[in-house]
């Protein structure tokens, strides 16, 4: 979905650990399925293809345009900080616009990126500047991440390689299906999914962020906007500990997205 709010907020990134902590740990419980049994890589297909059905199905896969609006908090070593409104409009396949804070100039940052460049605004500071190369890789890597659109990659490119990968336990008596995707950067992905509902539950991943992070998503509590299901709550977590959550309040899709949202102001005076 919305990638600058679904994913760990690149630039404006804000670094709880509770109970649903131990909702998606890694057990000892876990059923591990053969790697090497091409049987594994039909079901992580089905698995996916049940997933991207339970979301919306075709309506999921060809919407082109989203916006959404809703709360951000930031977590300080697992607790939660001050939420601030945000407002987020992408454009597939790569224009994203997204506004943190409401009314005055001063009380808003603005975010865009469109492709391989981006520039921000600072309303508390005055500022309107490009984005630099960490600021752009770091938005990229977000994308990468994402899920909506590792689901509709999945289900548009039969190169992806899929398997199943077994069963976790999220609680006692219940497991989760897991489905290992393999990017095209090689990276692996563990996406959970709920063998009730389909419906993803999270996404796991680790990655060298100047040692070996261990990335977990959550998604809960989904709600059909427009024909496609949606989490209402997305929680972010490095190493086990709660760093962002999101909370969604509306959704639409292929609402009419003006060029003028992703063009950079001549000015900080330009900024509306």
């Amino acid at each position: 979905m919305i990638s600058a709010i679904i994913k760990p907020f690149p630039i404006f990134k804000f670094a709880v650990v509770g109970a649903t902590a131990l909702l998606f740990a890694i057990t000892a419980h876990a059923q591990k399925a053969d790697p090497n049994d091409p049987r594994n890589a039909e079901r992580g297909a089905e698995m996916v293809k049940q997933a991207v059905q339970a979301r919306g199905g075709e309506r999921f896969l060809s919407y082109t345009s989203i916006m959404s609006t809703g709360m951000f908090t930031p977590f300080d070593k697992g607790m939660s900080q001050i939420p601030v409104q945000f407002v987020d409009w992408i454009v597939y396949p790569d224009k994203e616009r997204t506004e943190f804070g409401k009314g005055k100039k001063k009380n808003r940052r603005i975010q865009v990126n469109v492709g391989k460049t981006g520039w921000v605004y600072d309303g508390e500071a005055e500022t309107l500047k490009d984005q630099t190369d960490k600021q752009i890789e770091e938005h990229l890597d977000g994308l990468e991440f994402d899920l909506d659109r590792i689901l509709r990659a999945v289900s548009k490119d039969p190169g992806i390689e899929v398997k199943f990968a077994g069963r976790e336990e999220i609680r006692p008596g219940e497991r989760a299906d897991v489905v290992s995707i393999k990017l095209k950067s090689e990276q692996i992905v563990y996406l959970w999914l709920d063998r009730q509902t389909h419906l993803p539950m999270s996404l796991i991943y680790e990655k060298n962020d100047n040692g070996l992070t261990k990335h977990e998503t959550r998604y809960f509590q989904y709600i059909d906007y427009d024909g496609v299901k949606f989490p209402n709550i997305v929680d972010y977590y490095r190493d086990g500990v709660q760093s962002s959550r999101v909370n969604i309040q509306s959704v639409k899709l292929n609402a009419p997205v003006s060029d003028e949202l992703f063009t950079k102001p001549a000015s900080v005076k330009a900024i509306k």
